[in-house]
């Protein structure tokens, strides 16, 4: 015999209590946060979502407070965090440098056979995504243009070999002498 699902919706659908004392949980969760992050913010201290977790002991009446899940688990209490989070947004910046519009070469520039290749890694993994995008084309366009300069060239050189060695044929025949005047 099956048990009925206890997780989910079938959990909200069978024992409307709950949801109730989970909305409650979650309100007094988001309070706690809110209440946390302003005395942070007024006592001029870093907001870390552990600095959250050990304000909320001393501001809950339960004196239990809140975990460190319990701010991420929860929308309203993780955007508050969000928005007054100093080291947050400080990741986020990392995470996603702004577009450095124009400051990329039509050409890639003169690169050196000898550079330090260690030392380029690492300069390239600091680039976001869209910036190495940007090197990776205008280096893939670089290419396709020497490719077709390459190609020019070699057929102007078989060009150039064909005549040389028509001239120096035709130089060796017999009737194809210059005449001394």
């Amino acid at each position: 015999m099956k048990r009925p699902s206890t997780s989910g919706t079938n959990t909200q659908k069978s024992r409307p209590w709950l949801q109730a004392h989970h909305e409650a949980r979650r309100k007094r969760t988001v309070e706690l946060v809110q209440g946390a992050v302003d005395r942070l913010v007024q006592g001029k201290q870093t907001v870390t979502i552990e600095a959250i977790c050990r304000m909320s002991k001393e501001i809950d009446p339960q004196g239990k407070g809140i975990k460190k899940a319990g701010v991420l688990g929860n929308k309203g209490a993780y955007s508050y965090y969000q928005k007054y989070s100093t080291t947050f947004q400080m990741a986020q910046g990392r995470k996603h440098p702004p577009m450095r519009k124009g400051r990329q070469p039509a050409q890639p520039p003169r690169i050196d056979p000898d550079r330090d290749v260690n030392r380029t890694r690492q300069r390239y993994l600091k680039q976001s995504r869209a910036d190495l995008v940007e090197r990776l084309l205008s280096v893939e366009q670089a290419y396709a243009q020497l490719q077709l300069q390459l190609a020019h060239l070699q057929f102007e050189m078989i060009e150039l070999q064909t005549k040389q060695e028509e001239a120096t044929h035709l130089a060796r025949l017999p009737g194809s002498r210059k005449v001394k005047g």
